[in-house]
Parts: structure tokens; C-alpha cells; sequence
């Protein structure tokens, strides 16, 4: 049996009847298997085999599957009565000319058709279908706690200044134009000039290369990340976690803005002591913005 608190009568009904939770990297799932054990939330877990680490379960049951064994994903899900499902961390995209998929594996490959080398958007939404079309409901780690995600305001205690908060404002102009496209999620603005826009090589990695724009110590832009045009939120919403923070003030930037109610906040109380401690922002911001 899998272990969690089920034991106390003052508990809720558990949001739904069982979740599989698919994790990738990073502590989102970790997060997440933590509040399920802490609310009696029937699970059961599934690791993407080389993303996930093991050892971050090993007080859970779990299964380590190989991305593209979609048949075995199912088969877990269907024998340990898996009524919805949730993915939660990223994962990187295998080369299918080099990993040999099951018959599930080539029945998706089929669907997606040429979506799987363009953007991420109609790859999701194609594997979301999927999924549901076995019989499954994917849920969002936000539909299961609305907590996980961020509300309008700062979070801490720096807050943006008025010439901050205009590149904000051009950032969000950006990012939107730039998401109607599937480009990215994020961009890095200082004084009204974009420094940087995330492409294929993901926010972390942008992030990095802002720290080539520093000039005589002033800092090198700020952060503004949100969800593309029709982004399927419930398996691919923005997250941003501490090592966010910490990476920002390595890169010499000022502060984050994320998109109000459409962020994901991975351990909000780390998130917010790292920025007081750096003299990081973080703002959510609410659309639209004039």
C-alpha cells in the first residue's frame, strides 16, 4: 500500500478519487506528493525514468517508466485505479530516433504527426487529449490547491520601483506578442529595452546569459514571466521556485513579475525568504496591464 495520512476523521473528502502524479524533474512533485500524503489525497506515482530522482520518493510507492513507454504509463494508471492525472516537472523531449517506443508510444507519435519538433503548445494539448481518451481526467497541480499558485501583489518585502514596474509593463506587452507565436514564457527588460526573450533553451538558461548585461553594478533587467496565448495550464503552467530567485541575483537582475493566479509558486515561504535576503521583487501582476 502507498503510504500517507488517511487516519484522521477531521480531514476533507479528498479532491478527487485517485490522482497519478507523472514527475519529471525538479520539486514541484515533491511539493506535490507532500501535500497529498498531508491531506489524505489518494495517489499513486509514477517517475519518468533519467527526470525524476528516486530517491526524493523513497518513502512512496512508485514506478519508474521510461518516457516513451506510453502503454506501460497507461497500464499502471488503469491497474492501480487511477481516476485522473497530473504531470508535474519538466521533462526533456526524447529522441525518438534513438529510443524505440511501444505500440502506445507510436500510436501518440502518430497523433502528434509534426507538432512534436514545433512548439510546445500543440504537443501538450495532443498529449492531454490522449491521455483523456484512454479515460482519464488531467488535472492541474492548481485545481488541486489553489494555494500553489500566486496572488495579486509582492510577495516580501522589496517592492518594484515606478521605473520597475514600467519595464514590467513592456515586459508583459512582449512576452504576450511573443506567445501568440508558442516562442516562450519569459522575457528580461531594463529601462525599456529588451535584453533578453526565452526560446528554446528555457527560462534558467536565459536567465544566465543576462548576467553579460550588468553595467558598473546596475542591475541587469527584470524578470517577466507568464503564459502563453491558450497555454494548457492544468500540464504546463510558469512556475517559479527559490533557485529562480537565487539565479536572478546571480545574473545581477532586480526582480521577477509572474502573472497573477497563473504561476505556480514551488514553496512559497523559500521563495519569499530568498528574495527579502537578496533584495529580490517578486510582483504578480494582474492582466491586462495599461
Amino acid at each position: 500500500m502507498m503510504r500517507r495520512n488517511v487516519a484522521s476523521a477531521n480531514l476533507n473528502e479528498p479532491a478527487f478519487k485517485k490522482i497519478g502524479l507523472i514527475a519529471g524533474r525538479g520539486n514541484l512533485p515533491v511539493e506535490l506528493v507532500a501535500r497529498f500524503d498531508q491531506t489524505g489525497q489518494p495517489f499513486r506515482l509514477l517517475l519518468v525514468e533519467g527526470e525524476a530522482s528516486p530517491n526524493d520518493f523513497s518513502a512512496y510507492d512508485h514506478d519508474v517508466v521510461p518516457i516513451t513507454k506510453i502503454g506501460q504509463f497507461l497500464r499502471l494508471l488503469k491497474k492501480h485505479e487511477c481516476t485522473h492525472v497530473m504531470m508535474a516537472g519538466p521533462v526533456n523531449r526524447p529522441n525518438f530516433k534513438n529510443i524505440f517506443p511501444d505500440k502506445d508510444g507510436f500510436r501518440l507519435l502518430r497523433k502528434i504527426g509534426t507538432s512534436f519538433s514545433k512548439g510546445d503548445d500543440g504537443l501538450l494539448r495532443a498529449i492531454t487529449e490522449f491521455v483523456e481518451k484512454e479515460g482519464f481526467k488531467i488535472v492541474g497541480a492548481h485545481e488541486f490547491d489553489t494555494a500553489l499558485t500566486s496572488q495579486l501583489g509582492t510577495l516580501g518585502k522589496v517592492e518594484p520601483t515606478e521605473e520597475q514596474r514600467e519595464d514590467i509593463v513592456h515586459g508583459i506587452r512582449v512576452a504576450k506578442a511573443l506567445g501568440q507565436y508558442d516562442i516562450g514564457q519569459a522575457v528580461v527588460v531594463r529601462s525599456g529595452y529588451v535584453l533578453a526573450v526565452e526560446a528554446a533553451e528555457g527560462t534558467s538558461r536565459m536567465i544566465e546569459r543576462c548576467g553579460d548585461f550588468k553595467w558598473d553594478n546596475q542591475p541587469a533587467g527584470v524578470l517577466v514571466k507568464m503564459a502563453k496565448t491558450d497555454q494548457e495550464l492544468r500540464v504546463d503552467m510558469p512556475a517559479i521556485g527559490a533557485l529562480t530567485v537565487q539565479s536572478v541575483a546571480q545574473a545581477g537582475l532586480c526582480g521577477i513579475a509572474i502573472e497573477a493566479e497563473k504561476t505556480l509558486l514551488i514553496n512559497r515561504d523559500e521563495i519569499i525568504s530568498e528574495a527579502d535576503r537578496l533584495g529580490i521583487f517578486v510582483e504578480a501582476f494582474s492582466e491586462p496591464q495599461q
